[in-house]
C-alpha cells in the first residue's frame, strides 16, 4: 500500500471517530436538558376547576408573606389559585380594609384563611364581602365585635406584651411618631418557632416586621364569622396565642376545629397539616 493511500485511510478514520463522539456528546448534552425538562412539566401546577374557590392567605404579626411559602406551593401542587397578601402591620382597621381591597379583586369565591394577627384582619377584611367562601383560621386570633387583640392577648395569657421590644416610626404626612413591636431576637426561637431549626428561627427573627401596637389597641367591627363558616387549626404547643385561647375562640364560632402538632409557626413547621385545612374548607363550601 501507498505511504498516499495509508494516509487517506487515516484521515477518513480520524473524520469518522470525530464525528461519532460529536454526536454522542451531543446527545449526552441533550438528555440532561429533556430529563430537566420533564420534571418541570410533572410538576407543574394543575389547573383550578371553575367550580373551585380560591385561596387568600393572610399573615400575622412579626411576620412577612413568606411566612406561607411551604403552604403555597403545595396548595399550587393541588390546582389552587393562591393569593399570598402582603399586611401593612399599621393598624387593624387600616390593614383589615386594605385585605378587603385585595379579596374584592380577585375573579371568585375565595377561602380566606389568616394566621395569628391576620385571624383578626380577615375576621374584619371578609365581613360582607361576596367574594368571600369561608374562613380558616391558622393558629390565630378570632375576636368578636368591640373585642382587641391586647385584651384578648391578656385574657389568654399570651406572652406578646412580655417578650417584645417596643419602636417609633414616623406616621405620614409628618404626623407625628407613633409605637410598634417586634419580638426580642433572643426570644424569637423560644416563643414563635420552637420546632424549627434554630438557624431558620435566627433567619425569621432577623427578617420579622414589626407591627404598630394600634394593631392591638383597636376594636373589631361586625365579625365575619358570624355569617361564614369557619374552621380553625390548634396549633397544640403555640407559646404565643395559648391553644387554649384558640379554643375558646373557635367554640363560641361552631367552627371545625382540628388540633396538630406545632409551634406557632405551624404553617412553616407542619405546612401539610395546614394545607388539609384549607382544602377541606374550600371542599365544604364547594359542595354548601
Amino acid at each position: 500500500m501507498s505511504i498516499t493511500r495509508r494516509h487517506g485511510l487515516a484521515r477518513t478514520v480520524l473524520i469518522a471517530t470525530a464525528v461519532a463522539l460529536s454526536m454522542a456528546a451531543t446527545a449526552c448534552s441533550a438528555q440532561p436538558e429533556n430529563r430537566a425538562q420533564g420534571k418541570a412539566e410533572d410538576e407543574a401546577p394543575a389547573q383550578q376547576p371553575a367550580d373551585r374557590p380560591g385561596v387568600l392567605l393572610v399573615h400575622g404579626a412579626f411576620a412577612d408573606g413568606s411566612s406561607w411559602s411551604r403552604v403555597a406551593e403545595k396548595l399550587q401542587r393541588d390546582g389552587y389559585r393562591v393569593t399570598t397578601a402582603a399586611v401593612p402591620l399599621r393598624g387593624l382597621a387600616y390593614d383589615s380594609a386594605y385585605i378587603r381591597t385585595i379579596l374584592d379583586g380577585l375573579p371568585g369565591r375565595t377561602v380566606v384563611v389568616g394566621h395569628s394577627y391576620g385571624g383578626a384582619v380577615i375576621t374584619n377584611a371578609a365581613a360582607g364581602s361576596p367574594k368571600a367562601a369561608g374562613l380558616v383560621y391558622i393558629a390565630a386570633f378570632a375576636p368578636d365585635r368591640g373585642e382587641s387583640l391586647g385584651e384578648l392577648d391578656a385574657r389568654f395569657g399570651g406572652p406578646a406584651t412580655k417578650i417584645s421590644v417596643p419602636h417609633e416610626y414616623p406616621l405620614p404626612d409628618g404626623a407625628g411618631r407613633a409605637p410598634e413591636l417586634t419580638i426580642a431576637p433572643v426570644k424569637f426561637g423560644e416563643f414563635f418557632a420552637q420546632d424549627l431549626p434554630a438557624a431558620e428561627a435566627a433567619v425569621l427573627a432577623a427578617g420579622q416586621r414589626p407591627i404598630a401596637v394600634a394593631s392591638f389597641t383597636e376594636q373589631t367591627a361586625e365579625p365575619a364569622w358570624k355569617s361564614l363558616r369557619s374552621w380553625t387549626l390548634v396549633a397544640e404547643d403555640d407559646r404565643m396565642i395559648p391553644p387554649d385561647g384558640q379554643r375558646r375562640m373557635a367554640a363560641r364560632m361552631n367552627a371545625t376545629v382540628v388540633e396538630h402538632a406545632g409551634s406557632h409557626a405551624v404553617a412553616l413547621s407542619q405546612p401539610q397539616a395546614v394545607v388539609d385545612l384549607i382544602e377541606t374548607a374550600a371542599t365544604e363550601t364547594t359542595q354548601g
